[in-house]
């Protein structure tokens, strides 16, 4: 967010205002129109734009950034893009443990090996981001199908905001 302050309290005894907080601390409080209280946001994508799952990508264990998904080393480590989709999902959509399938929607698709399990919950996937595209299954990785749009507060990426479909390839 651009242009927002941060007002600092300074206290000096626990009696300087009605929260009661103790000497000597610090209070951080947004200024502006942001809410200091946590709130639920409800996400950008919803289902009804017919993509059914919804994707997370987390960072990949073998890397500790895109940098280093070059090189041969971590390469092995992390073996090749994948997306994990609980058993129930792959099921009905004709999808095998190993199967190669397409992930895409209205930005864009890439290529994975699916790893079916009961270990992530029904109606989400997870294919772990930091892969190069030139070492990619049709040169594209699951940020060709993450938002470019930034959260509202501190303009984070909104990659675990994104609705996918799968398919067999």
């Amino acid at each position: 967010m651009t242009g927002t302050t941060i007002t600092v309290i300074h206290r000096t005894t626990p009696t300087t205002n009605q929260s009661g907080a103790g000497a000597g601390r610090l209070e951080f409080q947004p200024g502006g129109t942001v809410d200091p209280l946590p709130h639920y946001v409800p996400p950008r994508e919803t289902a009804d734009a017919g993509y059914q799952l919804n994707l997370i990508s987390p960072k990949s264990h073998a890397y500790l950034n895109s940098s280093a998904a070059d090189q041969p080393a971590q390469r092995r480590v992390q073996g090749e893009q994948a997306v994990t989709v609980h058993s129930r999902d792959a099921a009905g959509r004709g999808i095998t443990d190993g199967q190669y399938v397409r992930v895409f929607n209205e930005r864009g698709q890439f290529i994975a090996r699916a790893r079916v399990t009961d270990e992530i919950a029904p109606g989400v996937v997870m294919a772990p981001m930091g892969a190069w595209t030139k070492n990619a299954r049709g040169h594209a990785t699951v940020n060709a199908v993450n938002p470019f749009v930034f959260a509202d507060l501190g303009n984070a990426p909104t990659f675990s905001d994104t609705r996918v479909e799968i398919e067999p390839t």
